[in-house]
Formats: structure tokens, C-alpha cells, sequence
């Protein structure tokens, strides 16, 4: 067993035991970026073959600088998106199956084809040409209870930059003609004052192409009908039971999910 497999083994294990968030050490660390997303790489595989199934998609975190400053990091991460998790607005979760639930607010692109390190590189004009479809979204976040002051960013990615899956919208219409940077997007928690954001503020194009190139050159493949979803816009919220959401761009694709 190599040192990747040996790492997802143990966030695997400590996922399953309701572990709080630790930072990996000693020999479980990984020494760089490239042995991180090997690790977590062993962890999609290892998944996969014990149940929780293949990936549909895949995720950019921190994509936006307000959730890289939460974080305390300067770059992006990615993740993957299992099948099995990807869900269809309204939808009710349970508070209890997740450990450190968090919520995040997002848009979401479903690809039209596969892309492989033979169509790479991909830039914001490129990628676009790649899209089916384009949809709100929320992602569920499982951070464990981390303490996000100490946050190493390789465990992080190693961990799958702690994916849960991911709710979906319907469509927008006519998005081919839309400026995807510059739709307004609201969220309506409860009966708090909305919260409005802008969908630039995750560059969801260039976001996209990072995901796909960070991917196809680390010999990944992306299917087409795969879910990619883009960063957050709003800082990331911690439901409790009881919780009642909704996430709505331009009133054109909105997506609502409840807490029980």
C-alpha cells in the first residue's frame, strides 16, 4: 500500500469514527500539492469501490476571495462530487448524517462533453464552449468541526476538500446569452434579511477551467453530464435542524433545501 492509499485510508477511517477535523502529520502528510490530490484521488477510488460510488462531477473551494480569507489560504482547491450525492431542488437533508454541515451558494455547470489533457489548456472563453447547462446550486459542505485558524490547505485537499454533495436548480434559460459574471444572486435563510451577492465574485468561468485543467493534467478525465460547481459567493453557513433555505439567481434558477 503507497503512502496516498495509506492517507485515504485513514481520512476515510476518521470520516466513519465522527472524527473531529485534524490537520494530517507525520508520515500521513502530504509533502506537496501533487501528493495531496494523489491522496485524495485514493480516496475517490477507495469510495468507489466501498460504496459510496463513482463521481459525477467535481467542485472548486475558496474559489472567491471571501471564503479564501475565511480559510486563511491564497488559492483554490478541488474536489470531487460523488453521483450519489448530487441532488434536485427542493430537497430535505438530515442534520444528523452530516458531521459539520455547512452550506455554500453557488452556480452550477453541467458539461456538454468529455474533456480529457488532450483538450487542455482551458481558458474562460474555451470552457465555455463546453457547457449544457448552467443551474444555482448549494454545496454541503463536511468540514468536522475544523478550526479554520489552523487550517492546512493539504489536508484539506486531501480530504476532498470536504465535498457532501450538492443540490441543483433547474437550468437557466437562454445562459448562452448571459453574462455570467453579472447576475445578481440572493439568499433567503429563514425569515433573515436577504443577502445578495454577485455571481463574478467566484469567477464561475475561470473557476471552471481551473477545475478542468487542474484535473485533465493530473491525467483525470471529466464526462460529459458531469456537475462542476464554481465557489461560493456568500460565506459558507452552519445550519441547525429546523433550518429552511432558499438561493435564487436572477429569477432565473433557484434552489431550496431543508433541514431536519
Amino acid at each position: 500500500m503507497d503512502k496516498a492509499e495509506r492517507t485515504a485510508r485513514a481520512i476515510k477511517a476518521a470520516h466513519e469514527a465522527g472524527e473531529t477535523y485534524r490537520n494530517l502529520t507525520g508520515d500521513l502528510a502530504p509533502a506537496d500539492v501533487a501528493a495531496a490530490y494523489e491522496a485524495q484521488f485514493a480516496l475517490h477510488r477507495l469510495h468507489e469501490a466501498e460504496g459510496r460510488g463513482p463521481l459525477g462531477g467535481r467542485k472548486i473551494a475558496l474559489a472567491s476571495k471571501v471564503q479564501q480569507e475565511l480559510c486563511g489560504i491564497d488559492h483554490p482547491v478541488a474536489g470531487g462530487i460523488f453521483a450519489s450525492e448530487i441532488m434536485s431542488s427542493p430537497a430535505e437533508i438530515k442534520l444528523s448524517d452530516y458531521s459539520g454541515l455547512g452550506v455554500e451558494f453557488e452556480m452550477a455547470v453541467k458539461l456538454a462533453v468529455d474533456l480529457t489533457a488532450a483538450d487542455a489548456p482551458f481558458d474562460k472563453q474555451s470552457i465555455r464552449g463546453r457547457i449544457a447547462g448552467v443551474h444555482a446550486a448549494f454545496e454541503l459542505i463536511i468540514d468536522r468541526g475544523a478550526d479554520y485558524g489552523t487550517l492546512n490547505a493539504l489536508t484539506m485537499i486531501a480530504d476532498n476538500a470536504w465535498c457532501g454533495g450538492v443540490v441543483l436548480g433547474p437550468e437557466i434559460p437562454d445562459w448562452q446569452n448571459r453574462d455570467l459574471d453579472a447576475l445578481p444572486g440572493t439568499l433567503y435563510w429563514n425569515d433573515d434579511p436577504p443577502v445578495e451577492a454577485t455571481t463574478g465574485l467566484a469567477d464561475p468561468l475561470g473557476s471552471l477551467a481551473w477545475v478542468c485543467n487542474l484535473v485533465t493534467e493530473r491525467g483525470g478525465v471529466l464526462r460529459a453530464g458531469d456537475i462542476v460547481i464554481t465557489g461560493s459567493v456568500i460565506k459558507t453557513r452552519y445550519p441547525k435542524a429546523g433550518d429552511r433555505m432558499r438561493y435564487d439567481i436572477a429569477g432565473l434558477s433557484d434552489v431550496s433545501l431543508a433541514i431536519a
